[in-house]
């Protein structure tokens, strides 16, 4: 499930609230980006995940937001076993190796990029990517990095518009798509705009090959 996960190069990310809400977005994913990074900001998030787990376990998807060891423990029992964190927590690390978790860190810096590699992650999430230098930045730490095989995953401040300047990037294996999912379009129940969406960055990856 995880070499599927990344190898999915825009990786739809979303918040939800409601059980419409989730089979609309797997749905959307299964179709054009199948991959799904769901976002534990709200309680719904976990029986989003046991829908997953039951009614699409075709689907790669990972849990984000993660900060605690419980938490992970949590979502695994769930059927899901990829866990993201914004940042990291040096006991989620050690938990995660001890556990066998497929965990994504985040980094942004060299200090912590080397945290994460001295627990044996080389798939690091780049967050808030805009913030922190976005392209510029992947393009600096390359060269320190790429020879040990170090992937990252950009999030914040990416679209549609800008998304392949990040892909074109050897040290990128895939963006966060947060575009895609917006709540105000889930809220709205605006079902074919989600769909439109979805199929604008299909369609994207395809020129791109």
């Amino acid at each position: 499930m995880f070499e599927k996960y990344i190898s999915v190069p825009i990786i739809p990310v979303a918040v939800v609230e409601t059980e419409e809400e989730i089979r609309n977005i797997a749905e959307c994913a299964l179709e054009f980006l199948p991959a799904l990074e769901l976002t534990m900001r709200t309680e719904y998030a976990y029986k989003a995940l046991e829908i997953l787990a039951k009614d699409y376990p075709q689907l790669p998807r990972a849990a984000a937001t993660v900060f605690s060891t419980e938490q992970a423990d949590r979502i695994v029992n769930l059927g899901t076993d990829i866990i993201i964190s914004p940042g990291f927590q040096p006991c989620l690390l050690e938990h995660a190796k001890q556990k066998g978790y497929h965990y994504i860190p985040g980094a942004v810096s060299p200090a912590e990029i080397e945290q994460c590699l001295a627990f044996g992650h080389k798939y690091i999430k780049f967050f808030p990517a805009s913030v922190f230098g976005g392209t510029k930045w992947l393009q600096a730490v390359a060269p320190v990095y790429s020879h040990m095989d170090v992937k990252f995953m950009p999030l914040g401040g990416i679209k549609l518009e800008n998304v392949q300047e990040y892909l074109n990037e050897s040290n990128v294996f895939a963006c966060g798509g947060s575009w895609l999912c917006p709540r105000n379009v889930l809220e709205q129940k605006d079902w074919k705009e989600l769909r439109r969406r979805f199929q604008e960055a299909h369609n994207l990856l395809k020129e791109i090959k």
